[in-house]
């Protein structure tokens, strides 16, 4: 009885895990950072990279949004059409956080280009002074809410 629980629990341990890994970026509906935990919109096309939050009001404490970056690059980003401030998070191809910045609305045009220190894959925009994590922080994102 005692190998058939040692079996069972290995089993729902590697079903947890390759769900995890069966999950595509692009499909996310939660990113978790650490102990915060933020329901996403995702933003993984040229169109909706480019609008990300222009025209939102807000954002809920507990929400944000994920854009899929079609490479891992050094990727810019501004506040054009912004009308609240954001923590930016930037995150690696090894979903590892790699760079943390909060922008301030932006007013006069041309609006500043902020970038990583290092190359990210994903970046998480959530309410500014919401994040709590910092570089090097595991991140994982979930299919499920």
């Amino acid at each position: 009885m005692r190998n058939w629980k040692s079996a069972a629990g290995l089993l729902l341990l590697l079903g947890a895990a390759l769900a995890r890994a069966s999950c595509p970026a692009e499909q996310a509906r939660t990113v978790q950072i650490g102990a915060q935990r933020f329901a996403v919109e995702v933003a993984a096309t040229p169109t909706s990279r480019e609008r990300g939050l222009s025209g939102h009001e807000g954002l809920a404490p507990d929400s944000g949004m994920w854009f899929v970056l079609p490479e891992a690059g050094k990727i810019g980003f501004w506040m054009r059409g912004m009308r609240f401030p954001i923590d930016l998070i930037w995150v690696g191809p090894k979903q590892r956080v790699v760079g943390v910045a909060t922008l301030p609305v932006c007013r006069d045009a041309p609006c500043p280009i902020t970038y990583p220190a290092a190359p990210a894959a994903y970046v998480l925009e959530i309410g500014a002074g919401r994040f709590a994590g910092r570089t090097g922080d595991k991140v994982e994102w979930n299919c499920h809410p």
